[in-house]
């Protein structure tokens, strides 16, 4: 009798549960509407930023460059050529040999060239002998017409005699000069210190005038000849730094200095050709070595400056993400000029060394939301 009780009794709360419960249903509530508020009232849960998504601003030293490619060469050379014709005597460097200034690099077979001084001279004191007699009849004529005794005619034929020798003997002088002038060019000397990168003859070689024998380079400093497009050649200018970089020496980069710039493009190429020049006291550099390298047009020392990533655009203008303490806040900044190959652009005014700001693109990121910055280990 009393498990029936018990059972009637369970039934009877159940029916009262399901009464209640479709009188809330007929009066409209939800359990959704109940647990709303609580929801509501629960914090929104901060957004977790990597290491990488955010910066600490600090100052930093930004270059425009000016890429280049080009070859080397000596900044001074000289081809030594021959002042005589004649037979190759001596050629006491070759190709590869230090010289010193004031070297002897060559010397033709004098002995022609002695032959041809010492008649010159034998003819000129000939004439001298000739121009003394010649001047002793003058006078000698021109005492004799004082008196009387000779006429004005033989005066006038010794005076000619005389001005015609002294006319050869000019002529015969500079004779000898070039004579002894061609002795002295029969050997040929290092016009500077520097190395002999050229022989063009042989000894006991017979060569004319002009013809080219050595040629001595002075590898001390070398030039490089690059070109740079028409685009960019209103931003070089003589005096600009650059540096260099050559096939064979890794990464080592060599010091260079803008020297000069042509005033004309290449025909047809859209370039403008510009030496630069390169210190090579170890003379690592060799002439016709392939070189790129960079050079500095502009530099800014100690600037703020973002990635093109941080900066945001709104109604209100530009600015970036700052982070304060856990909390990002809308900070307006005004840009400066932007550097390509450091991709990152400067920042005139709005931030200061120290600054946390997000650098990563997310675009969905707003002001005002609440962070925490993952540590970047």
């Amino acid at each position: 009798m009393a498990g029936r009780i018990a059972k009637v009794g369970g039934v009877v709360a159940v029916a009262v549960l399901l009464a209640a419960g479709a009188r809330v249903y007929s009066q409209g509530t939800k359990a959704s509407d109940v647990a709303a508020p609580l929801a509501a009232s629960a914090p929104a849960q901060p957004v977790e930023l990597a290491a990488p998504e955010v910066t600490n601003l600090q100052p930093q030293d930004l270059s425009r460059i000016v890429r280049i490619s080009g070859s080397t060469a000596p900044a001074r050379r000289a081809v030594l050529t021959a002042r005589v014709s004649g037979q190759i005597a001596a050629l006491p460097a070759d190709v590869g040999d230090a010289v010193e200034a004031g070297a002897v690099l060559a010397r033709f077979d004098e002995e022609p060239l002695r032959s041809a001084l010492d008649a010159k001279t034998a003819t000129l004191d000939a004439r001298a002998a000739q121009l003394r007699l010649a001047r002793s009849v003058l006078e000698r004529n021109e005492r004799l017409g004082t008196a009387g005794i000779a006429s004005e005619a033989t005066r006038l034929s010794a005076e000619a005699d005389v001005l015609n020798l002294e006319a050869q003997m000019r002529a015969l002088e500079a004779e000898v000069a070039d004579a002894r002038r061609n002795l002295a060019d029969a050997t040929l000397a290092a016009p500077f210190a520097g190395t002999v990168s050229e022989r063009m003859v042989e000894v006991g070689q017979s060569v004319p005038s002009n013809a080219d024998l050595l040629t001595v380079v002075d590898l001390g400093r070398m030039e490089v000849e690059a070109l740079v497009p028409t685009s960019r050649i209103a931003e070089i200018r003589s005096g600009q730094t650059a540096r260099i970089r050559v096939e064979g020496y890794g990464d080592r980069s060599f010091e260079a200095r803008v020297d000069r710039v042509a005033p004309v493009a290449i025909a047809g190429s859209r370039a403008v050709r510009v030496f630069l020049s390169v210190d090579n006291g170890d003379g690592a550099l060799r002439g016709g070595m392939f070189a790129i390298g960079e050079i500095e047009v502009e530099r800014l020392e100690a600037r703020i400056a973002l990635p093109p990533d941080a900066v945001r655009h709104d109604e209100r203008g530009t600015f970036v993400l700052k982070a304060e303490g856990n909390r990002l806040s809308r900070q307006a900044v005004e840009l400066g000029e932007r550097f390509e190959e450091a991709d990152v652009v400067v920042v005139r005014s709005g931030l200061r060394a120290g600054d946390t700001v997000v650098t990563a693109p997310l675009p969905d990121l707003k002001p005002d939301t609440d962070i925490t910055i993952a540590d970047a280990s």
